[in-house]
């Protein structure tokens, strides 16, 4: 495996937190020249050299690191990689909306880095700690509603692959169309689909985020699940970022779920 990476390995931008994650999981994480701000998994990521900016980073701060691969991933990216395509770097995007479309991404990027063994072992261990967590969610008595919400001004409800996740934990998601992205919602809105279990997972905010920017919003203390006490806050990378510790983040929502019913 060394000697084939001396031969083909390649010099990577990864500029996308999920494909850190991931190259770091097939075992390629020395292959990453520079990464995002906010690639904080594993550990190990943290000592890259970082580039600041999600959506714009400077072509000429990259190009400085010589990636052979520019790696971009999600809608909020494709901007950027347009800028960056323009600017004559060798961009790789993708935007995966569904779980089947990660794993499409894991073995592309096993591909690139020469890791397609590892990839399949990747996904299917993904896979299993689904079908883990689906077999446990099937035994709850009913499906609870579950409202989560991926930014909170003006709020968005969690769309892409989070809905599948709800499912496979044992609840009833919020009704966003199979991968469809995050679409901003009303009170009304919520209201109407009454959730009976809300998650905080806002984008960047990891496992801080305060709730009661949600509970104190006008109106939303009347929601059943606020009076109750049924709202949560996830880091939100096991959720919005599509990588190896998704399994983690649906784990997360059916222990609430249990204890929900419990």
């Amino acid at each position: 495996m060394q000697a084939f990476r001396i031969l083909h390995g390649v010099r990577i931008a990864s500029l996308s937190p999920a494909s850190t994650e991931i190259l770091f999981a097939l075992g390629a994480g020395e292959q990453i020249v520079c990464t995002d701000q906010f690639s904080n998994e594993p550990p190990a990521a943290r000592a890259l050299a970082h580039l600041r900016g999600m959506t714009d980073v400077d072509a000429e701060a990259l190009r400085t690191h010589a990636p052979e691969a520019v790696l971009l991933g999600t809608s909020i990216q494709a901007k950027l990689a347009e800028k960056l395509r323009a600017a004559e770097l060798p961009v790789v995007y993708h935007d995966p909306r569904t779980l089947a479309q990660i794993y499409e991404w894991i073995r592309l990027l096993g591909t690139i880095v020469g890791c397609d063994k590892a990839a399949g072992e990747l996904i299917l261990r993904m896979q299993q700690g689904f079908n883990d967590i689906k077999r446990k969610g099937a035994l709850l008595p009913r499906k609870p509603r579950v409202y989560i919400e991926e930014w909170h001004q003006p709020p968005f409800a969690s769309g892409n692959w989070v809905p599948e996740m709800v499912r496979i934990a044992g609840g009833e998601p919020y009704p966003v169309a199979a991968g469809a992205l995050s679409p901003e919602v009303t009170l009304a809105q919520v209201q109407a689909f009454n959730p009976e279990l809300i998650v905080v997972s806002w984008c960047g905010a990891g496992a801080l985020a305060d709730p009661t920017l949600l509970t104190k919003r006008p109106g939303w203390d009347a929601l059943p699940a606020v009076q109750a006490g049924c709202v949560r806050v996830i880091d939100d990378s096991l959720l919005n970022r599509p990588g190896p510790r998704l399994p983690e983040g649906a784990a997360r929502l059916f222990a609430w779920l249990f204890e929900l019913l419990h």
